[in-house]
């Protein structure tokens, strides 16, 4: 597609799908592109489904990812003052002890699911220190995250995934907004806390507000940070002499981490749609019409990376878009790239022979996330 039809329109899904690393930045960057998600219900769904997917709109069109200026500048603003680089890099020891932790309780087997065993359970725990939560909530947290992501990046979601999504929502807003007055009255040394206190320009969060914008952190700090973790080991099992090479400059994480977000990184594609009549490359995208960029694509693009399909640790010029890109780069970013730091290069030096236990792979079914089902593997340790 890249070559033949760099912006593909799709008459299945009723979008253009951009798949070059330029055209792809303009979607991202241009102000006539929005990022506000159109309510879409389904011809022939029932009506108490239509009403579970109204609320389930209504609940993430609070997410600062999916809003325009001047709403997103003003929840960016206020949501940022809670996310000082000291906070995050404060991170780092909970983030080593606990990947030392959960490698232990599996090292002796000589087998893990890295998935399963590690990149799935280590970011509640990190999520649960940001917002001051019990390490108890965090299965049923995760449990809803990966509804309201599920539903978010089907393509034609079913009956099932409309109710999952529902009661995504139904469980975090019982949850926040328990916690939320719990911490009102009794506020401590954590993100949650400071939202409450966060204030720009004489503005401060609505609890609708509120309640949205925590489910996001912990949704997209759960689904970034695991599969970025898996898909970047992978990335090193597949090519031994990047992992030996990784082994043996631990100092090149860094640099690591930056060319697997490129190689193989979590956020599949973003959406936005055209506010007026768009031409790119002599192609009219009209007002009202949908453009998918393909992050991946864009990251494995020739024009812009020399040989793009091989993984290269010391690549020099590794400016990707897996994080997005424009107003709406990741606010989460730093977050998820230390966590993969620390983790992988853990990985990296106390399981030795890494290789895969089972020959096929499952991967999530989704148009937005990139990430695997599970991740077997063995090992000596």
């Amino acid at each position: 597609m890249r070559t033949e039809d760099p912006i593909y329109w799709d008459p299945l899904l009723n979008v253009h799908c951009l798949t070059r690393y330029e055209d792809v930045q303009v979607v991202l960057r241009d102000p006539r592109f929005s990022a506000e998600r159109v309510d879409y219900y389904i011809s022939g769904v029932p009506a108490l489904l239509r009403e579970k997917l109204k609320r389930y709109d209504e609940f993430i069109s609070h997410w600062m990812v999916l809003a325009d200026p001047p709403r997103h500048t003003r929840l960016r603003s206020l949501v940022a003052r809670a996310f000082t680089p000291q906070v995050v890099e404060g991170l780092r020891p909970l983030v080593q002890r606990v990947a030392h932790e959960m490698i232990d309780a599996v090292a002796a087997g000589g087998r893990m699911d890295l998935l399963g065993d590690l990149a799935y359970p280590l970011p509640g725990v990190v999520i649960g220190r940001l917002l001051g939560m019990s390490p108890e909530d965090t299965e049923r947290l995760k449990r809803w995250s990966d509804a309201l992501f599920r539903l978010l990046g089907a393509p034609v979601p079913d009956e099932e995934i409309i109710e999952a999504g529902h009661q995504g929502v139904v469980g975090f807003e019982g949850f926040l907004r328990d916690l939320i007055r719990e911490r009102r009255a009794h506020p401590g040394d954590d993100v949650l806390s400071r939202l409450l206190l966060a204030e720009e320009q004489g503005s401060r969060l609505s609890d609708a507000e509120l309640v949205s914008t925590c489910a996001l952190l912990i949704a997209s700090g759960h689904e970034t940070t695991t599969h970025l973790i898996g898909n970047g080991a992978l990335a090193l099992i597949d090519n031994p002499d990047q992992m030996r090479e990784l082994r043996d400059n631990p100092q090149l994480i860094d640099r690591a981490v930056e060319e697997i977000l490129r190689y193989n990184g979590v956020a599949y594609q973003s959406s936005r749609r055209a506010l007026e009549d768009v031409e790119i490359r002599g192609v009219r995208i009209e007002a009202g019409q949908i453009a998918f960029g393909f992050l991946h694509a864009a990251n494995r693009d020739p024009a812009r990376f020399p040989d793009p399909d091989r993984l290269d640790i010391q690549r020099k010029d590794t400016r990707h878009v897996a994080f997005g890109g424009g107003i709406h780069f990741c606010l989460g970013a730093h977050v998820a790239r230390l966590q993969a730091q620390v983790v992988l290069n853990t990985i990296v030096q106390r399981l030795r022979d890494l290789e895969l236990a089972e020959p096929r792979l499952e991967w999530i079914p989704s148009l937005l996330v990139r990430g695997l089902r599970a991740l077997p593997v063995r090992f000596s340790a």
